[in-house]
């Protein structure tokens, strides 16, 4: 499947994404060991050379209405076989990164260097359907079960580094158009913030599939200290056609990066369209 860009999305020729991923939830496949994702690393190795084990995510379902939320006690569960962890798969050119769980899919791009030019949503797309297809064939040669995809996910993490257009954690309205600092002397201007937004995504009917989760984190920056905001969007849902809402969530995350940041910076991110 090769995506297209909407004639009318906001384009910006120097955006400040570093990290795009994209991810397929399904139900878990439990007929997979830990010896079957050896035998996938294999037979990815010679692109994907190095390996690392990280925790398993949970699993993550949007739902309409929300359920709500109950107050477990501790529990105990009896497991017949141990849990299993999460695996890396890292790309030789340290830019790409699979991610590989029973019940999840995850293919990363992330910029590991000044130089890095972000290669766009829709090459990130086409790496991932590859990979994709390779791990479903995969699924199917080993008897594993069937791939039924419960639930996608698309994110887009952003470093707004203090410079052109702003200089600190205090000037978070210059940046945002979603924050604005109160008038009077006191409290005054905010010196840092965080804040989180839910929103929901809708089809062409109006229903909800799914939702768009925003955060925002003022931070350093590790290499020279300087401040930076981390601006992180999740898209999360289905439309019930495998892998289509990836491309919903993308369109839901640029626009609402468009709406959520201000002209002023805009014009540093070079915003063509």
């Amino acid at each position: 499947m090769v995506a297209t860009r909407p004639g009318d999305l906001p384009d910006f020729g120097n955006p400040p994404v570093v990290e795009t991923v994209l991810s397929v939830q399904f139900e878990p496949l439990s007929q997979m060991r830990a010896a079957h994702f050896g035998l996938f690393w294999g037979q990815i190795r010679g692109r994907y050379p190095k390996t690392e084990e990280r925790p398993s995510f949970d699993s993550a379902i949007e739902r309409f209405p929300e359920p709500a939320r109950r107050r477990l006690g501790l529990q105990f569960p009896v497991l017949e076989v141990p849990p299993l962890p999460r695996f890396w798969f890292i790309h030789g050119n340290e830019n790409e990164l699979i991610q590989l769980q029973a019940d999840r899919f995850i293919k990363n791009w992330r910029k590991s260097g000044e130089g890095d030019a972000y290669p766009r949503y829709e090459k990130v797309r086409d790496w991932f359907e590859q990979d994709f297809r390779e791990f479903q064939g995969f699924v199917k040669k080993e008897k594993l079960g069937s791939i039924e995809v419960n639930q996608c996910e698309v994110t887009y993490v952003n470093h707004i580094v203090a410079g052109e257009g702003w200089g600190g954690h205090e000037d978070l309205d210059k940046v945002f158009t979603v924050w604005r600092h109160p008038a009077a002397t006191i409290p005054g201007k905010a010196e840092d913030a965080v804040f989180h937004a839910r929103f929901p995504i809708r089809d062409g009917s109006g229903h909800p599939v799914g939702r768009l989760h925003t955060d925002v984190q003022a931070a350093l920056r590790n290499s020279d200290g300087k401040p930076m905001f981390v601006f992180n969007l999740t898209a999360r849902g289905y439309l019930g056609r495998s892998t289509e809402f990836l491309d919903l969530g993308r369109e839901w995350i640029v626009r609402s990066f468009a709406e959520m940041t201000t002209k002023e910076m805009h014009r540093v991110w070079e915003r063509r369209q």
